[in-house]
């Protein structure tokens, strides 16, 4: 029999009521968001017409994958259509170019961005993620896209009522033409793009499921994956010791695939809207969650917060530690913290039992994310309080 995830729909109305209200009011702590994809738009944007913004959006979800930080891939696409513009018109790509150059492209923009410091052995430091595999695939989406679809990703859509039909069509698995590396995260990301940008028309959608969706999804229990939950076992000089015996699930495409399954029918059947939700969730575990003492590690994911530790050595919680959980909508809900490492380093998530901090906030203390989501910002603090 197959497992599969199960859903707590009372709670998840309830948590997705509360965020839709203050995403579309911007307060709390989606004042003054700015998504990356609006941070980092190329020279010219305004000029280009409605093909060449979807062909854009088109190439920049490519690069959404593994560990990546969603603010490198935008700042070094603009780069790249600064100075290699050709790269994001698939007829000339398909016609002209070869992936070896493709991947000189990447390399050369690169290494201008991070000024020849911290460069990995492709050539691409950080942003180096499977870049000669990230070259081909270009190519190879660029050709399909020239050859099947007219040279325009909203072909794709044409005639489309939901987002199952449309993944379909470009599914590699079940199609000789679907794009590399494109999965119902990614594909689901690109639509809800094009759909902000109102380059297509908007129908129902899946949210992006990746690890901050599946973070706040599972920290308040909304998600239920006790078919695949076990106590953790970590392996030497691989894992951390501290993690042993805490509920993990090490996580394949089914369980992302589900999930993704679940939230459209039911974002759809309640009214709201996936280009809320998808926004929402990732602001939250992005700007409170990777703040939390709990989510964070120490030598490498060698060590970590527990709540037996924090509660054997109180002073762990330094003075000066914020805590996010106040400033956080949906804060009753949580009862869990999941951090990052496991999950980017080799895929389990692993909930840690949330503990209180210490000491409470000041009356009418708000809470700033001084980073690249928000207008304001300040170089010093990536995360600041202001009254």
């Amino acid at each position: 029999m197959e497992k599969r995830v199960a859903f707590n729909k009372e709670i998840a109305l309830r948590v997705f009521k509360i965020l839709d209200s203050m995403w579309r009011s911007k307060s709390g702590i989606f004042r003054d968001v700015v998504l990356p994809q609006d941070l980092w738009v190329p020279s010219g944007w305004e000029h280009l017409n409605h093909c060449e913004k979807a062909n854009f959006l088109f190439y920049a979800a490519l690069p959404m994958r593994g560990g990546q930080i969603s603010e490198d891939p935008f700042k070094w696409l603009c780069a790249l259509w600064t100075k290699f513009p050709g790269l994001f018109n698939p007829k000339t790509v398909a016609e002209t170019l070869s992936p070896k150059y493709i991947e000189e492209c990447f390399k050369t923009v690169t290494s201008e961005i991070l000024e020849n410091g911290g460069i990995g052995k492709l050539g691409g430091g950080s942003l180096g993620y499977k870049m000669e595999q990230h070259a081909k695939h270009w190519h190879e989406n660029s050709t399909i896209l020239n050859t099947w679809w007219g040279a325009d990703i909203r072909n794709v859509f044409w005639g489309i009522p939901e987002f199952e039909e449309a993944f379909r069509r470009i599914d590699h698995k079940r199609t000789k033409i679907g794009f590399k590396g494109m999965r119902r995260k990614i594909f689901s990301l690109l639509i809800i793009w094009l759909q902000e940008k109102e380059l297509i028309p908007a129908f129902p959608t899946p949210i992006p499921v990746d690890f901050h969706a599946m973070r706040i999804l599972w920290q308040n229990e909304i998600i239920d994956m006790r078919g695949w939950a076990q106590k953790f076992e970590p392996k030497k000089e691989k894992h951390s010791q501290e993690l042993k015996g805490k509920t993990a699930v090490r996580i394949w495409e089914t369980i992302p695939n589900q999930i993704a399954i679940w939230s459209q029918k039911f974002l759809e059947k309640n009214q709201i809207s996936h280009m809320v939700i998808n926004p929402a969730l990732w602001v939250l575990s992005r700007t409170l969650c990777a703040e939390h003492l709990q989510t964070s590690s120490l030598k490498t994911g060698h060590e970590f917060f527990t709540p037996e530790k924090l509660k054997a050595n109180p002073g762990l919680w330094t003075r000066n530690r914020k805590n996010p959980c106040e400033f956080c909508p949906i804060e009753k809900f949580c009862k869990w913290c999941i951090p990052a490492n496991p999950y980017y380093t080799d895929g389990w998530l692993i909930r840690i039992k949330r503990i209180s901090y210490p000491t409470p906030r000041l009356l009418g203390i708000d809470w700033i994310e001084l980073g690249p989501t928000h207008k304001i910002r300040k170089d010093k603090n990536r995360g600041a309080i202001k009254s």
